[in-house]
């Protein structure tokens, strides 16, 4: 009777262990594709704005306006005072 019932504990722990393990694996996965789809979000935020920097950049009045207010270019005989908050 002993044996028995040893068995029968052992045929029900082992499948209980593997379904706790698959479970946590689950949930990991689960963390991590929630992870994966906020950095996703991220970048696809940061590549349409980048995106809409490039069709901008292509009017000549924009590019001139955006490095002179970057990269403090100026035209001949001009003195460039920077203001941080005005950056684009």
């Amino acid at each position: 009777m002993g044996w028995i019932l040893f068995v029968v504990v052992l045929l029900f722990i082992l499948p209980t262990y593997n379904l706790v393990e698959t479970y946590m694996n689950i949930k990991q996965q689960e963390k991590e594709v929630l992870s994966l789809q906020k950095d996703y979000d991220k970048l696809s935020d940061q590549t349409k704005e980048r995106k809409d920097l490039a069709k901008k950049l292509k009017d000549d009045a924009f590019a001139e306006k955006y490095a002179r207010a970057k990269y403090y270019y100026s035209r001949e005989g001009e003195s460039i005072y920077p203001v941080p908050s005005l950056l684009p």
